[in-house]
């Protein structure tokens, strides 16, 4: 039979039409069911304007977030994570996505979700091998539904308000090789069966409630490079078994009760880059444990973090065997002995942190001859010196340097020369006894943190210190420095100038807009108080104890988070000013000893945080007003003495619940006195140091005090005010018979109502 070569296929036309199923199966849009789960677990999320807005049109695999399979088109990968940039809008989890049943990857991190539990409908997509749900508000146990996800290989549920105890159960996640929940409200104990969990690589249960013993089953992660336990409750010793973690590259056990001495098989893990232990209650000595650490040859540089435990005994002889260190952090233990020079051989060393031990001796060149790399150096609260010859300085030049309470007098350090790029430099209570030198207000760093004070530092401070960047601590306080106050940048924190001999008026550039503490007390200064001073987030100012004069400028509106004002010992005059009023929160008002007159100011009862009024010493007129008993319920300390108060006492003051010391002495109050008096609820009782609490809550920066007159004397208290609850009324016109209620008063300590009419 004849070939027909017009019926034969065209090899050109066969390669065309193939081209065509082959782009056709390429392009083969996402399944029609998958494509309507998708849009209902949309549906139930809040989303931020902008995002997901390609989740339009017939093609879900070309939506943000979604990935399908190259070949079958199911979606295997759902990436939802921080649609709403505010979390405040509330999302729900779709019970739609139970039909993503090739889904291998989901991640709804960073959504609301409001307080849900976390679906046990999720235990059902058993081709999961990335669960992320942290940050997503949802509370409740883990169900127990998880551990179908065999194939699980990433769980995160950190950042959560999860609560429960973590299940044996864990054991069938058998493939997980991270797992985190962090910072949730899990409680119980570790279960011996996470030791089964052999390819974890990641192991983070931090910032939980997880109390008793770590398992010694951990030791069987071989493969685990991170573990993360700290802040929980976790108590014992650390098991042993942890030496057996060779791929270990950082452990943190920091802010738990564990006892016992460091394992010295911990040193042994030459793969460490970070230990830290802080904060627990471990004991003993460090020799055994650094004799490990020497042991490894690598260039693997490591951190140790030990502070604000119990270990004790003297620092290891040969520190140079320990060149992998760049940070050694001993602080608050009860380390003793001298500094071995070996130290100085540490080249990498860039944090040492001993502060707060019980460390003697003297420091000499050879301690820090190749310490090239320090950047900080904290050797404070130690009885240390610097033995180093005149011309001598450090090979390093750091950022932080704190020596405090050690023995660096009386001369000014000379080797402090070098270092122009300190931002912090602590030298308080050192036994110096000099003139700053010329070339330390050279320095000029761009930012400083300078702590000086408790010297006896002489002379007079330069004219203008605006050299200086951003000064956020400068403290001089409880030096003999005299002259003016410098020109400077305070746009910090902190200002401290206290107890010196400077004289002249306060700057009106003194206070920048971010200084939260102002004290200038105990000098020589004159003139006014300028408004400047009112600043946005001042907190505290003490300006007691000077010459200023004029009237207090009325400027506090400016000044809302002000906590303590202390001008009391001055020469201020005119009235108390009506924005004190509006000062919420407002807790120690100190007034005392000035020329001011006129009424207490009405706008003080808005003040509802007041715990010491302390106006006494001044010129004060009219009655003592009744809101005080009912507005200020926390009022502690009301001293009105030596004023010229007139009228009744009013019985409102006994409203008070924690009032401890009433001093109206030396006024013209007239009147009996009411029985109320007897229902003082904090003096009805007597205090124990048990029950001790500081005036009020201002800050660990500056402690408030408050002076009461007992028997002639002038007594100083601050947390011991509860042991010794007081009234004096005397030197008034008071008359009438004394209230038997005040035999109530079984907490008083001093009861005064001499120099009046009483019958």
């Amino acid at each position: 039979m004849a070939w027909n070569a017009a019926a034969s296929p065209n090899p050109l036309f066969c390669l065309f039409w193939m081209s065509l199923l082959f782009a056709s199966a390429t392009a083969q849009l996402c399944m029609e069911k998958e494509r309507k789960a998708l849009l209902d677990v949309r549906s139930g999320l809040s989303v931020a304007d902008g995002r997901l807005s390609s989740w339009r049109g017939e093609d879900c695999c070309k939506w943000e977030g979604v990935e399908c399979h190259n070949i079958t088109s199911h979606v295997v990968k759902l990436d939802l994570s921080y649609l709403d940039g505010s979390t405040l809008n509330k999302s729900e989890v779709s019970s739609s996505l139970l039909d993503l049943e090739h889904l291998t990857f989901l991640d709804l991190s960073g959504n609301n979700f409001g307080g849900a539990r976390i679906p046990t409908f999720l235990g059902s997509l058993t081709q999961l091998e990335h669960l992320d749900l942290s940050q997503g508000g949802f509370s409740g146990r883990i169900p127990y539904q998880l551990c179908n996800l065999s194939k699980l290989h990433h769980l995160a549920l950190d950042n959560n308000g999860i609560e429960g105890t973590i299940s044996e159960t864990i054991v069938l996640l058998g493939n997980l090789q991270f797992l985190d929940l962090g910072l949730n409200n899990i409680s119980g104990e570790i279960p011996e069966s996470i030791g089964n969990l052999s390819k974890l690589s990641v192991l983070d249960l931090s910032s939980n409630r997880i109390f008793g013993a770590i398992p010694g089953s951990i030791g069987n992660l071989a493969a685990l490079q991170n573990l993360d336990l700290s802040g929980n409750q976790i108590s014992g010793q650390i098991p042993n078994s942890v030496g057996n973690l060779r791929q270990l590259e950082e452990v943190n056990m920091s802010h738990n009760n564990i006892s016992g001495s460091v394992p010295s098989s911990l040193g042994g893990m030459c793969n460490l880059n970070r230990i830290d232990l802080r904060d627990n209650r471990i004991i003993g000595e460090l020799a055994e444990f650094f004799e490990q650490l020497s042991r490894c040859r690598n260039d693997i540089r490591l951190s140790l973090s030990l502070q604000n435990n119990e270990i004790s005994g003297p620092l290891p002889i040969h520190m140079e065997k320990l060149q992998r260190l760049v940070q050694l952090d001993l602080v608050s233990n009860s380390l003793n002995g001298s500094i071995p020079t070996s130290l100085g051989k540490l080249s990498q060393l860039l944090l040492l942190n001993l502060s707060s031990n019980y460390l003697v001796g003297g420091l000499t060149e050879a301690h820090f001859a190749n310490l090239t790399s320090l950047l900080s150096m904290d050797l404070s609260h130690n009885n240390l010196s610097v033995n180093a010859s005149s011309g001598w300085l450090p090979p390093f030049h750091a950022n932080v340097i704190a020596m405090g309470s050690c023995n660096l007098g009386p001369k000014f350090p000379p080797w402090l020369q070098n270092q122009n790029r300190l931002n912090s430099l602590d030298i308080s209570n050192t036994g110096i006894s000099d003139f700053f030198p010329e070339w330390f207000w050279s320095l000029c760093t761009p930012l400083m943190q300078l702590n000086v004070s408790h010297n006896h530092m002489r002379g007079v401070l330069p004219s203008s210190l605006e050299c200086f960047g951003l000064v956020t601590i400068f403290d001089l306080s409880y030096n003999n420095l005299e002259g003016f106050i410098p020109r400077m940048h305070y746009v910090g924190l902190y200002l401290d100038l206290s107890h010196n001999s400077l004289s002249g008026p306060i700057p009106e550039s003194l206070a920048g807009d971010n200084l939260g503490f102002i004290l200038l007390s105990d000098n020589r200064l004159n003139g006014s108080i300028p408004s400047s001073i009112c600043t946005t987030y001042l907190q505290i100012v003490n300006l007691a104890n000077n010459g200023l004069s004029g009237a207090l400028p009325d400027c506090w509106s400016n000044s809302p988070y002000l906590i303590i004002m202390d001008v009391s010992s001055n020469i201020l005059s005119g009235g108390i000013p009506a924005t004190l009023g509006l000062l919420n929160m407002l807790q120690s008002l100190h007034l005392s000893n000035n020329n001011l007159t006129g009424a207490i100011r009405s706008t003080l009862q808005q003040c509802r945080e007041l715990t010491v009024i302390d106006l006494s010493l001044n010129e004060l007129s009219g009655g003592i007003p009744s809101w005080i008993g009912w507005s200020l319920l926390s009022l502690r300390v009301l001293s009105l003495r030596s004023n010229k108060l007139s009228g009744e006492i009013p019985w409102q003051l006994s409203l008070c619940p924690s009032l401890q010391v009433l001093d109206l002495a030396h006024n013209s109050l007239s009147d009996p006195l009411p029985p109320s008096f007897g229902k003082f609820i904090s003096m009805a009782t007597r205090q124990t140091d048990k029950e001790l609490v500081p005036l009020n809550r201002g800050s660990s920066y500056y402690t408030d005090s408050v002076i009461i007159t007992a028997k002639g004397s002038q007594l100083l208290y601050t947390r011991t005010l509860s042991l010794v609850p007081s009234i004096d009324l005397s030197n008034n016109n008071l008359f009438g018979e004394i209230p038997e209620e005040l035999t109530n008063l079984h907490g008083l300590r001093f009861l005064n109502l001499s120099w009046n009419h009483f019958s």
